[in-house]
């Protein structure tokens, strides 16, 4: 989209257009976040810029800083919406198998974390690797996503009725399915790693019966 174009979507007047404008507005966001993990994924988050990010979504400079401060802030964008949609795919897997045992749960859980990051090959590069170097704001927000998929998995446990293995071990068993998932992004590729949940799910069963 040309400036011209952005300047009349800008511009046009109260009421209906309203709508056309967020509709742009929502649209560009879009772009941006898809182009800022393809970029990443690409080249690494130390060799991404801005003008990589804004090459890709076809907006212009102008409207990449009417959104975001700076890369950090659109990467840490892209991060949120990411996990949000990944924890999502988890939580609609889960329920669809409202009868399930808890360790049938387990396995559908560790499925649905895959195939969710197959699914999405860049994301899953940019997001389970880059991330780590992706400044202070992005390593805290994944600090909140570690903590809540611990949250997730201490539910598991209490439905399994062990003695609790507690919140350290849990930490240590989310963190360790991360780096099987980051050896697997580095030595082969994304579609390789739905082939990685039968020994997710042995570890994470295994981990919950102690």
């Amino acid at each position: 989209m040309g400036e011209a174009q952005e300047t009349q979507a800008r511009e046009l007047p109260r009421g209906r257009h309203r709508f056309a404008r967020e509709a742009v507005t929502d649209s560009q966001r879009r772009r941006m976040l898809a182009a800022v993990a393809e970029a990443v994924a690409d080249k690494g988050y130390a060799a991404t810029t801005v003008a990589d990010v804004v090459g890709a979504a076809a907006v212009s400079r102008r409207t990449f800083y009417e959104q975001f401060a700076d890369l950090e802030a659109c990467f840490l964008a892209a991060y949120r919406d990411g996990m949000e949609w990944l924890l999502e795919q988890i939580r609609i897997a889960v329920r669809a198998h409202p009868a399930a045992g808890w360790r049938e749960r387990a396995r559908i859980a560790v499925e649905a974390y895959l195939d969710a990051l197959a699914a999405r090959p860049a994301a899953a590069r940019a997001f389970s690797i880059e991330a780590l170097g992706g400044g202070q704001a992005v390593l805290a927000h994944r600090a909140e996503v570690m903590r809540r998929w611990v949250q997730q998995w201490a539910g598991l446990e209490r439905i399994a009725g062990g003695e609790g293995v507690g919140t350290d071990h849990l930490l240590l068993l989310v963190g360790g399915i991360e780096e099987l998932v980051r050896e697997c992004l580095v030595t082969g590729d994304a579609s390789q790693l739905p082939l990685l949940a039968d020994r997710i799910t042995e570890i994470s069963v295994s981990t919950l019966e102690r």
